[in-house]
């Protein structure tokens, strides 16, 4: 794995991880409360927050798969006029650019 790649990576995950983690800290402060009862609306809102994460876990989850697909795209891309270059040329890609 690359260098801008493992950056995009930990751009993206480190927020995640963050929102992620404020999440459980707040399932736990509501299963404290819990103990004691909670009404009806708290419950509502727990069951919304519950919703809200299962859908931004979906979401990031295409993204990641999205934004990999298009790596190995342009990965495959690259490749391909690499190819084409060396066959087309056999002197090293480092000594036309100088040219």
């Amino acid at each position: 794995m690359d260098n801008g790649t493992l950056a995009i990576m930990l751009s993206l995950g480190i927020p995640l991880a963050a929102i992620i983690t404020n999440h459980f800290y707040k399932l736990a402060r509501l299963r404290a409360q819990s103990r004691t009862g909670l009404d009806s609306g708290t419950r509502a809102a727990i069951e919304s927050l519950r919703q809200e994460v299962a859908t931004l876990r979906d979401t990031t989850m295409q993204y990641d798969l999205s934004f990999d697909t298009a790596l190995q795209r342009i990965d495959s891309r690259v490749t391909g006029l690499e190819r084409r270059l060396s066959a087309a040329d056999p002197a090293p890609v480092s000594a036309r650019i100088g040219d």
